[in-house]
C-alpha cells in the first residue's frame, strides 16, 4: 500500500485575448478498490467559468464548462491524496471496446509481421510483459516525432515516440493476441509531465504495464482516465472563438508515502 500525494497543472496561454472557450477535463482520479481518492480539489483559472461535473462512457471523472468573457490564459490546477493498493483488485469483465482495434491501434502490415514473430505463452500477462519489453526495446523515446493524432502503426514504422506511442502500440499488439487492453493517463511517482501506460484484463483483473519504462504500473501510478486509445481520453480538450496561437505547460509532481 501506499499514499501518494498528487499536484498536476496545466497552462494554455493565448497570443491574443479569447472569448466562449468550452472545454472539457478528465484529469479527476476517480475511486477504485485498489485506488481510494482520500481527497482533491480542482481550481480552473481565470475566474468565473461556468462547470459541470460528471462521468463519461468510459467511468471517467470530468469536468466540463465555458468561460464567455474575454482571456488570455486558461489553468487547471489538481491537487489531492490517494491511496493505492493492487491487493484489493476486484475481478471485473472486460468491455468488448476492449478487445477490438480502435482509431488510433489499428495494426499495419508491419505490426502484424512483428506480432507473428514473437513467442506464443499461453499466460496472457506474461505475454503482455513481453510484449511490453519488445515493444520498449523497439522505440527510442523522442519528444517531437509524433502528435496526438499518430496512430501506432505509424508511430511503429519510425520507432520514435513519447509514452502515448508506446502504450498505443502495446495496447494493438495484446488486441492481436486476444487480450483486452486499454489506454490509462495519469500520473507516476516523480516530476515532470503526465503520462501514459496501458492496462491489459488477465484472469478476471486490470494489470497495468508500462512499456515506456519497461515496467509494472504499479502502486506508484495514479489513474485519472481510461480509454480505447488517446481520442477517448485526452486531459484536457477545448475550442474557443478567435484567431489566438497557443501555447501549452504541463507540470506534475506525485509523492510516496
Amino acid at each position: 500500500m501506499r499514499t501518494l500525494s498528487f499536484f498536476f497543472d496545466t497552462r494554455l496561454d493565448f497570443s491574443e485575448p479569447v472569448t466562449e472557450h468550452e472545454f472539457l477535463l478528465r484529469c479527476i482520479p476517480v475511486d477504485a478498490p485498489e485506488q481510494k481518492i482520500e481527497s482533491y480539489t480542482l481550481s480552473v483559472l481565470p475566474e468565473g467559468a461556468v462547470t459541470d461535473f460528471g462521468r463519461d462512457a468510459f467511468g471517467n471523472g470530468y469536468c466540463s464548462g465555458r468561460m464567455e468573457k474575454e482571456h488570455s490564459f486558461f489553468r487547471c490546477i489538481l491537487r489531492g491524496e490517494a491511496c493505492r493498493d493492487d491487493s484489493l483488485r476486484e475481478k471485473a469483465d472486460a468491455s468488448p471496446c476492449y478487445r477490438f482495434p480502435s482509431p488510433l491501434t489499428h495494426p499495419t502490415k508491419e505490426m502484424e509481421d512483428f506480432f507473428e514473430s514473437l513467442p506464443k505463452p499461453g499466460d496472457a500477462l506474461e505475454f503482455a510483459k513481453m510484449v511490453s519489453s519488445r515493444v520498449h526495446e523497439h522505440f527510442s523515446y523522442e519528444p517531437g516525432k509524433t502528435d496526438v493524432f499518430t496512430t501506432a502503426g505509424e508511430a511503429f514504422r519510425q520507432g520514435r515516440g513519447v509514452c502515448q506511442d508506446y502504450a498505443q502500440v502495446l495496447i494493438s499488439l495484446c488486441r492481436m493476441a486476444k487480450i483486452p487492453a486499454r489506454y490509462v493517463s495519469g500520473l507516476p511517482v516523480g516530476e515532470g509531465a503526465s503520462h501514459a501506460w496501458a492496462e491489459i484484463w488477465a484472469d478476471g483483473t486490470w494489470h497495468g504495464l508500462d512499456p515506456t519504462r519497461d515496467c509494472m504500473a504499479d502502486e506508484g501510478y495514479l489513474k485519472l482516465c481510461v480509454g480505447r486509445d488517446y481520442n477517448d481520453c485526452p486531459m484536457e480538450r477545448g475550442m474557443f472563438f478567435g484567431g489566438a496561437d497557443q501555447t501549452q505547460t504541463v507540470f506534475m509532481k506525485v509523492t510516496s508515502q
